[in-house]
């Protein structure tokens, strides 16, 4: 009888705190709508509540993501802090995850309003079009090939919007989800015997090159960062659909989003026109 009681106790115990659990992580994913629905700085979590891990980051940044899925759609999923450098600046030794949403697809030749933005950036970065519904981790680079459908340039514009961007952690990146906004795609190809990782892209502002950067600038290997990508995107509960494109972070450096015309050119991977008013 004790036994049963010291176990019932228990069990009461946890679900009490399994449940707090979860509204703290509701409450969070709630201060980040309420500020991305009102056009706020983005609210830097760590400085403010008790620092989440990596785990608990990765929980706030779902519910925050599924409660703007309310009026929107999952376009794809992105790869963020796949460099050296990056990695280094936010003190962590690994990449990143977050969400796309279909409001913030743009085709090539758009005109992109900064003034829909608190603080627009610009990548250069290079996107896998699934061909194949992904539920479970997929063993190797090989398998998720036969996922893929084709390959497409891609412009990634984030919003850096943090309320310091000094004091920002890797995980106020996680529950932010990725600063994730808008972006754009460029023509696309299929696989045939395209070598992503020497891909090279250079972007030109007005005529001027303002960022060069190469395939292999994400974690040294396209196809393996894209294989960790969605085997971190199906551990957290999602599954990946035909038609949703897969970004695998900055090729180069990511640059402020200054108004004019730019020219993003991939080579063999064509390229993408846009303009910033």
């Amino acid at each position: 009888m004790i036994r049963k009681r010291i176990l019932f106790l228990g069990f009461t115990l946890f679900a009490f705190i399994a449940s707090a659990i979860w509204a703290n992580i509701s409450e969070l994913a709630e201060v980040l709508l309420k500020a991305h629905k009102k056009n706020l700085p983005i609210p830097i979590l760590s400085e403010s509540y008790p620092e989440p891990d990596v785990e608990t980051a990765y929980q706030i940044q779902k519910a925050y993501v599924q409660k703007i899925l309310a009026k929107d759609r999952i376009a794809g999923f992105k790869a963020g802090l796949t460099s050296e450098e990056t990695q280094k600046k936010f003190g962590v030794q690994f990449p990143v995850a977050g969400i796309l949403f279909a409001s913030g697809k743009n085709m090539n030749d758009s005109v992109i309003e900064k003034s829909g933005f608190k603080v627009l950036m610009i990548e250069t970065e290079i996107g896998f079009i699934v061909g194949k519904p992904i539920t479970q981790p997929l063993e190797d680079v090989s398998e998720l090939q036969d996922s893929i459908q084709s390959i497409i340039p891609v412009i990634e514009l984030p919003d850096l919007g943090f309320e310091d961007l000094k004091k920002v952690k890797a995980v106020d990146i996680i529950t932010s989800n990725i600063s994730a906004a808008q972006f754009i795609v460029g023509p696309e190809k299929v696989l045939n015997n395209i070598d992503l990782n020497k891909t090279t892209v250079t972007l030109i502002l007005d005529g001027q090159i303002v960022n060069r950067g190469k395939g292999s600038d994400a974690l040294g290997d396209q196809w393996k960062t894209a294989l960790w990508l969605v085997n971190a995107i199906v551990k957290q509960g999602w599954k990946i659909e035909p038609g949703q494109i897969l970004i695998t972070g900055v090729l180069g450096k990511m640059i402020p989003g200054k108004q004019g015309k730019y020219i993003a050119d991939y080579g063999t991977l064509g390229k993408i026109f846009f303009e910033v008013k």
